[in-house]
């Protein structure tokens, strides 16, 4: 068996496998020593996965079924029939399953495709957002948006004039770290091709619109709540998983300015939020 941990800020998850896992970046990134682990995900291959009862809930990409504490996540083979993996959580035990055809195909991407790790992550009180991630004098901000809203632009337009650092173009991880709320790269973004394994307190959180001028506007608690709840990755299948990011959420609203932002695609929309921001 070959085993690999993987840091993500201050929670580590260890993954066994049967087969080596080559790495590969951004995940290599990611890899630290042998240590303590807060989750272990144990992976195998199996010529036959557990049978998909009738009253498991069908998705567009996955099942997933509940029985007395076990959840059970099926994965479906895009490009052929049935599911290619299956996997299994309970308090004691996480293990995925995949079908032996998958033993040549290990990759970094396809163990992380399994992972659950919007769970794991809101079992250690984090979340994971839609959002570009950048830097600007030490302090994060994380713009968050629908896909094709202008996210990757407003990070590269920082880039550009500000003299920011985009860390990751797509998403990240919030979390807490003793008195400051921190964005944490993944190895997850999109086609934007930023990721770095960055961590820095957040300054604000920017909730971007289209429009065709510049009006900024800073949120309630309650109305920034609504906003940052709908960018972030809720657990799959198992609402009872959702507590971890709805708590963090909640610290973000009540700690952090957080700004509505219909904006233009042009240095004017970073001299605004620039000057709001005081940096």
């Amino acid at each position: 068996m070959h085993s690999k941990y993987y840091k993500f800020n201050d929670t580590v998850i260890r993954v066994i496998t049967p087969v080596k896992i080559v790495n590969s970046e951004p995940y290599s990134q990611f890899l630290c020593d042998e240590c303590k682990a807060d989750f272990t995900v144990e992976y195998s291959f199996s010529e036959l996965l557990p049978e998909i009862p009738d009253n498991a809930v069908e998705g567009t990409d996955i099942t997933v079924y509940n029985e007395r504490g076990v959840q059970y996540c099926w994965y479906k083979n895009h490009g052929a029939e049935g599911c290619y993996a299956c996997r299994i959580f309970s308090e004691k035990s996480k293990k995925v399953i995949l079908l032996s055809d998958f033993r040549e195909k290990l990759w970094n991407r396809v163990v992380f495709d399994l992972l659950g790790f919007e769970e794991l992550m809101s079992d250690s009180q984090k979340a994971v957002i839609h959002a570009s991630y950048i830097i600007k004098n030490g302090s994060a901000i994380l713009f968050t948006a629908p896909s094709g809203t202008g996210k990757s632009t407003q990070a590269m337009l920082w880039e550009k004039y500000a003299d920011a650092e985009i860390v990751n173009g797509d998403k990240a991880m919030i979390s807490r770290c003793d008195e400051n709320i921190v964005a944490c790269g993944l190895p997850f973004s999109g086609s934007s091709g930023f990721c770095r394994n960055i961590t820095a307190p957040i300054k604000a959180v920017v909730c971007l619109a289209q429009a065709k001028e510049n009006k900024l506007c800073r949120l309630s608690s309650s109305d920034a709540f609504v906003l940052v709840l709908t960018g972030c990755y809720l657990p799959v299948g198992n609402p009872d998983s959702s507590s971890g990011v709805i708590d963090i959420i909640n610290q973000i609203c009540d700690e952090l300015p957080v700004y509505k932002f219909e904006c233009l695609p042009d240095e004017s929309s970073v001299r605004v939020l620039e000057n709001e921001l005081c940096l």
